[in-house]
């Protein structure tokens, strides 16, 4: 029988890393799903995907990922009743419309519930609002008064011109136009050579509806053969899916075999001065897919130029995006861990400082981190106490005690309740930390393993979606990975 770390490794020998496998999304399947045929006016272009749409409503009404996060589920259950009011005439779906709307009303209330807005939240809402206004939807429009001000506020943060160029990253949301767009300015500047709009599809399908542009219907066709008619929040996504995956894989043995070569041959293919993005179809690159990249290259052999993180400092911590408001905790963790490997670099101890400084800042009762990108603690928090080891222990010590105390009965760990993923991310930590010398109880992560691998037998890879984009994610191979990768690592003990 192969060991767990066999079967990490044979997802490198078998090319999966990289493929980018996500789970189809509603509020992007609801964009496709708009668009009419070119030669029949009155038929969708992608009726499968507009079945997909119709079939994946839940039983209280919504539509979204069946994590709930009360963002998700508003703005998906709002582009799917626009759409589907457009194709009334042709589906029976009034009582799906009308069960939908019912829904924003009662999570409305929650918002408050999520820690973090999903993606471009503040951008879009207010333009599918005013939409939903004049088909004359009735919804509670006055508790959205604040994501307009929040518009209104991004937007003046951003040269005008820029907001039609796809070097900026409000391209990924570009839908958020609206009418308000501007048509002189949808010209080729906005788009990618693969002919996405930020590689995004909800964008390409808003941008499409605009122009008929021929390149963004041939990318839109493309994923539509790709996936059956389950559109991801975006494609594709290889950069950090190979990252990641090689981050899960080096924290078996705290190194690199040989079967990650190919992958990290990719990876310093598409290097920049300024990094990469989370796709190298994407023009827009970030610190985070930068900084781990970045690790997991200089731990290969390769030497990216450290300067690099220049482009993203700002004066009291790192910007993830130009233009954000929001730094990322867990791009903070990766730049430790980038710096960490780069003992040339001038400017390492202060640019580490600044970095941790930040982390201790924005720690919740000296326990744990919460993130932009993910809708769990554990993510962030496991993260954090394997970046912050080498250089503040103090602030490690704290995180791994609330790991340890919030484990539930069966061995997981979870933020709404037990997951793999969550597990796999704490489990991590803690293997990290005794490996270190800390202290951390046997039957703590016994169960815990005994708790994964039960999942494994139970599981088709459909994990629970928690990353955070425009919507909920789930990136198969970046979460199968982590618990393979903490499995191993409970094997070497």
């Amino acid at each position: 029988m192969p060991s767990w770390y066999d079967e990490l490794v044979q997802l490198f020998k078998d090319q999966m890393v990289g493929s980018g496998n996500l789970a189809g999304t509603c509020y992007d399947t609801a964009w496709v799903a708009s668009i009419q045929d070119p030669d029949h006016s009155q038929k969708p272009a992608f009726p499968e995907s507009l079945d997909w749409l119709r079939t994946h409503q839940h039983p209280d009404g919504s539509w979204g990922t069946d994590t709930i996060y009360y963002h998700d589920r508003i703005l998906s259950t709002l582009i799917a009743c626009l759409v589907l009011t457009e194709w009334r005439n042709k589906y029976s779906v009034d009582s799906q419309i009308e069960t939908g709307l019912r829904s924003i009303w009662r999570n409305t209330t929650n918002m408050q519930r999520d820690p973090y807005e999903p993606v471009g939240f503040d951008l879009i809402m207010p333009s599918l609002l005013d939409r939903a206004s004049r088909l004359g939807f009735r919804l509670p429009y006055g508790h959205f008064d604040y994501h307009r001000v929040q518009r209104q506020r991004k937007l003046d943060m951003i040269p005008p011109h820029l907001l039609y160029s796809r070097l900026v990253p409000t391209t990924y949301s570009f839908e958020f136009m609206g009418d308000q767009v501007d048509a002189k300015c949808l010209c080729e500047d906005v788009q990618e050579e693969n002919g996405s709009i930020g590689v995004s599809p909800s964008a390409t399908s808003y941008f499409y509806n605009q122009t008929e542009n021929p390149k963004s219907l041939a990318y839109l066709k493309r994923l539509v053969r790709k996936t059956g008619g389950g559109i991801p929040c975006t494609a594709p996504i290889e950069v950090f899916e190979q990252a990641w995956c090689l981050y899960n894989l080096y924290l078996v043995n705290e190194m690199l075999p040989p079967e990650a070569n190919p992958v990290c041959e990719r990876l310093w293919s598409v290097w920049k001065a300024e990094g990469v993005g989370f796709s190298q179809e994407y023009s827009v690159p970030d610190l985070d897919d930068t900084a781990l990249t970045f690790a997991m290259l200089s731990r290969a052999g390769y030497k990216p130029d450290a300067s690099v993180f220049q482009f993203y400092e700002g004066e009291d911590n790192f910007y993830c995006f130009k233009f954000e408001r929001d730094a990322s905790r867990s791009a903070h963790c990766h730049l430790l861990e980038a710096l960490a490997v780069c003992p040339d670099c001038q400017d390492k101890q202060r640019m580490s400082r600044k970095v941790v400084n930040f982390l201790q800042h924005t720690q919740f009762a000296k326990s744990f981190w919460y993130d932009k990108w993910h809708a769990s603690p554990y993510y962030t928090t496991g993260h954090a106490i394997i970046a912050l080891w080498g250089w503040r222990p103090d602030l490690v010590s704290g995180a791994v005690e609330w790991i340890i105390q919030t484990q539930r009965p069966d061995g997981s760990w979870g933020y709404l309740s037990g997951t793999p993923e969550e597990t796999a991310y704490s489990l991590q930590a803690l293997v990290f930390y005794r490996r270190k010398g800390g202290k951390v109880p046997i039957e703590v992560m016994v169960n815990a393993a005994t708790s994964l691998k039960k999942s494994l037998s139970q599981t088709n890879l459909d994990y629970p979606a928690q990353w955070i984009a425009k919507t909920l994610f789930s990136p198969t191979w970046v979460i199968h990975s982590a618990i393979l990768g903490a499995l191993a690592m409970v094997e070497q003990l």
